[in-house]
């Protein structure tokens, strides 16, 4: 294949689709959707092996050590089980002659429900790292809605809002500079109409930016509502690079200048989304202050100084990511058309060229990733000497990780860049002596075995808790709610974010409990961890009855635009399907009655057991689409609604048809 040729513009778009609804919301019809479809298969027979570089650990390098006071919380017929040197063998059998383990479903509670009439041999179902994710997702999604509109509109008393910032420097740098059209440009965009001398110059700065459906048209959860729409089209309108020695960057830059007490306003806007997404990408109109933008030399130090990798300015920068610094150095000259991204990335990771830990200035979205980590590298998870992980299960997790990652970017759609080319107590002793053994033991799992993604995603959320108090007020988060698709989650921010941070470290702390883990937590990092067990307990009691698990989970992310072939590669989720998730003992749990000090005794082999259970998982692929304009969530749901089947509904992608 010809290598693209040096005029070649192409654009990595990385954005989100998520639903979340207004703070006020309108009556909304719901189209009636499909419950499941199923993915077409002409035959059952296996499918040839995937190289995928992936294999099954081996139980000799798995060395736990045995702690005596390491012991499970779960009574159990008065009898103690200590898993501390138990390792666990871990698998999802590939499963082609079962339909139903098929077929696709909407969403996680949907798929759950559907369960019961296919759970024959396995002992229920189990909530899975997707599932856990699926729900954290309707939070942070809720959570960016709620926190963009209070910027955009502004808050009484807490906050100036984006369109009052973007007034006073209109009004600063004079109705004669060519920076105003620029300005009254983002502001009709954002729904407030501006009379300026130069007219025909703020109508073509719309013009311009309306030609671009990449830029201007909304998608994720921007969808829901007008002020959201408006709020997309303002913030990507200020988003775009101008030249640094442009005249509207010339007067901006002067206005701020002359005015320190504005400039200071300005800044705070710009380094707010710097730590809410992640890190700015381009500079901004503050770092041009007293800098001679007519030296590329001064410029240069600049951008090194401050970070940034993208020449240009921009109102109000985009952020960067890991994934963008990888495909801008991976491809200057263009996307090759046999490329795939996601499995660059992937490769990169394990590789070790792209380091997921979070650097000093890393915003959430870092933060959110870094916990995705565990999945492709299982061997940096602090539970890899507990779990004996097969090749299939390593792959699950592989695909586990497309789909989150996925998701995980639908929260920060508007803000990323673009790369463009163009112990446990013992029970008190008992007089009656020691109760018979159980006769078997098998694993008892109350969710999926990823410690590390739980603490670490725990942690993501203490990091923007502290952001966010820091920076808008404890008083300010209370006022504040979270969207949803039928209007705003009841507990204000403050509240339900310290619950979904709690509930995290609590699944963590039982899922570490369910294989015999011991807990690595910095001192003063949870206040109360029987608290937190007891969140999460009560939580996975009722999970799959959660409003939040009946939420549409198809979603289609645009990750690379090519202007010149005029065509949108995208990642995409097409649905929810049933999993088996096998557990074993690779090696045997210790035993001793609760009601006397004898010592541990190793589980003998013969009355091991195995554990089997359905998870939910979400359905993966990456595909390219004709057309600059990607689909709405409204849309591409529709589209899987008509087309039914995964590989009609990529074909009917590649098409364009919807």
């Amino acid at each position: 294949m010809a290598a693209p040729s040096s005029w070649t513009i192409v654009v990595f778009l990385l954005l989100a689709v998520i639903g979340c609804g207004p703070a006020e919301p309108k009556p909304v019809v719901q189209p009636r959707v499909r419950e499941t479809y199923e993915v077409e298969r002409t035959d059952f027979k296996s499918p040839p092996p995937v190289d995928d570089g992936l294999t099954d650990d081996s139980l000799d390098a798995k060395k736990p050590v045995f702690a005596t006071t390491l012991i499970d919380r779960r009574p159990d017929t008065g009898w103690l089980i200590n898993q501390s040197a138990a390792v666990l063998r871990i698998d999802t059998p590939m499963v082609y002659d079962q339909p139903a383990l098929r077929t696709l479903y909407p969403s996680y509670q949907v798929a759950l429900n559907k369960a019961g009439a296919n759970d024959r041999g396995h002992n229920g179902t189990l909530p899975s790292v997707n599932l856990l994710d699926g729900r954290a997702k309707q939070f942070d999604d809720g959570l960016y809605a709620a926190i963009d509109l209070a910027w955009f509109r502004g808050q009484k008393d807490h906050l100036q809002s984006h369109i009052d910032l973007a007034r006073k420097l209109l009004a600063k740098v004079g109705p004669g500079s060519p920076a105003a059209a620029y300005l009254a440009a983002g502001l009709t965009l954002g729904g407030v109409e501006t009379d300026v001398p130069a007219r025909a110059a703020r109508d073509k700065w719309i013009h311009d930016f309306e030609r671009n459906p990449a830029l201007s048209k909304p998608i994720g959860f921007y969808t829901s509502n007008d002020d959201l729409q408006h709020c997309w089209r303002f913030m990507r309108f200020f988003q775009q690079s101008l030249k640094e020695g442009s005249p509207e960057a010339k007067g901006l830059v002067a206005a701020l200048a002359a005015d320190e007490g504005l400039k200071g306003e300005y800044e705070r806007h710009v380094r707010f989304f710097g730590r809410l997404t992640n890190p700015l990408s381009r500079l901004t109109l503050a770092d041009l202050v007293g800098v001679d933008v007519a030296s590329e030399v001064a410029l240069a130090d600049l951008r090194r100084t401050k970070s940034v990798r993208r020449d240009g300015v921009s109102f109000f920068p985009p952020s960067n990511s890991r994934e963008t610094e990888l495909f801008a150095k991976l491809f200057p000259l263009g996307v090759p058309d046999d490329a795939n991204l996601m499995k660059e990335l992937i490769g990169a990771i394990r590789s070790g060229k792209v380091d997921l830990t979070p650097r000093g200035n890393s915003g959430w979205y870092d933060h959110q990733v870094f916990a995705l980590e565990s999945l492709l590298e299982p061997s940096k998870a602090e539970e890899t000497q507990k779990l004996l992980l097969t090749k299939s299960y390593k792959r699950r997790m592989l695909q586990a990780f497309e789909a989150l990652i996925t998701k995980r970017r639908e929260t920060h759609v508007r803000s990323l860049d673009r790369s463009d080319y163009k112990s446990a107590d013992d029970k008190a002793a008992s007089d009656k002596g020691s109760p018979p053994p159980p006769k078997n033991f098998a694993p008892r799992l109350r969710l999926e075995p990823c410690p590390t993604f739980y603490i670490r995603t725990a942690r993501s959320y203490a990091f923007l808790e502290t952001f966010l108090t820091a920076s808008l007020g404890e008083e300010s988060l209370k006022s504040l709610h979270g969207l949803k698709q039928d209007g705003a989650r009841p507990l204000d921010l403050a509240t339900d974010l310290a619950a979904q941070r709690d509930l995290f470290y609590g699944l963590y702390l039982v899922s570490c409990d369910d294989i015999g883990l011991a807990p690595k937590l910095t001192d003063g990092e949870v206040k109360n961890v029987e608290e937190c067990c007891a969140r999460a307990n009560a939580w996975l009691m009722k999970a799959y009855s959660e409003p939040e698990l009946a939420t549409d989970t198809r979603v289609a992310v645009p990750i690379y635009i090519d202007y010149v072939a005029r065509k949108t590669r995208l990642w995409v989720t097409l649905g929810v399907r049933l999993s088996p998730l096998d557990v074993s003992f690779a090696r045997p749990p210790s035993v001793r009655a609760a009601n006397d000090d004898k010592e541990w005794e190793q589980v003998d082999q013969d009355r091991l057991l195995s554990s089997s259970y359905l998870i939910a998982v979400a359905e993966y692929a990456e595909v390219e689409v004709p057309t600059l304009a990607p689909p709405t969530r409204e849309e591409f749901r529709k589209l899987c609604d008509q087309h039914v089947t995964k590989d009609k509904i990529l074909a009917a992608l590649r098409e364009g048809k919807w």
